[in-house]
């Protein structure tokens, strides 16, 4: 259960960055909002699973660590993924 609720809330953090339209890897706005509903409904579904699964405290913390941790490594990735050819070792 608590496998479960991880892989929701990083998939769901992962969506909701992907939303963001200052992020250079989705340009159609039709499917940022897309991912922004999908994303925030995983978000309270990976959280829910992991209040079934543990304290509440614990629950909300490790949901707000793996969301926050999507959300400090996806920029610097994305950056990296789309950088230009010129600077491609």
């Amino acid at each position: 259960m608590v496998a479960a609720g991880d892989a929701a809330t990083l998939l769901g953090a992962m969506l909701v960055y992907l939303a963001s339209p200052n992020q250079p890897l989705m340009g159609n706005a039709k499917r940022r909002k897309l991912a922004g509903w999908i994303g925030a409904l995983l978000l309270i579904a990976g959280l829910v699973l992991l209040l079934a699964s543990m304290r509440p405290a614990n629950a909300v913390f490790t949901a707000v660590t793996l969301a926050m941790l999507v959300w400090s490594v996806a920029p610097l990735a994305a950056a990296w993924w789309c950088r230009p050819r010129e600077e491609r070792p």
